[in-house]
C-alpha cells in the first residue's frame, strides 16, 4: 500500500478502525461503522486528495443506531 495512503489511515486504525482486504481494494471500516474502499495502488493523480476528502466526510457523519 502507498505510504501516503497509510499515513492517512493510520490515525483511524489507531482509534479502532479496521482494515480488511477486498477483492480489488482494501476496505476501511471507521470506528463509527461507516466504510469506504481504499485504493491499494492509486493510479489517479487525485486519488490521495479524494481519499482525504472522503475520510473527512465519513468521520463527520454519525450513524443512527
Amino acid at each position: 500500500m502507498n505510504k501516503e495512503v497509510m499515513a492517512l489511515i493510520a490515525p483511524i486504525l489507531a482509534t479502532g478502525g479496521l482494515l480488511r482486504p477486498g477483492r480489488k481494494h482494501a476496505v476501511l471500516i471507521l470506528p463509527n461503522g461507516r466504510r469506504t474502499g481504499i485504493p491499494t495502488s492509486p493510479s489517479d493523480r487525485r486519488a490521495i486528495h479524494n481519499l482525504r476528502s472522503q475520510l473527512k466526510r465519513l468521520q463527520a457523519t454519525r450513524t443512527v443506531a
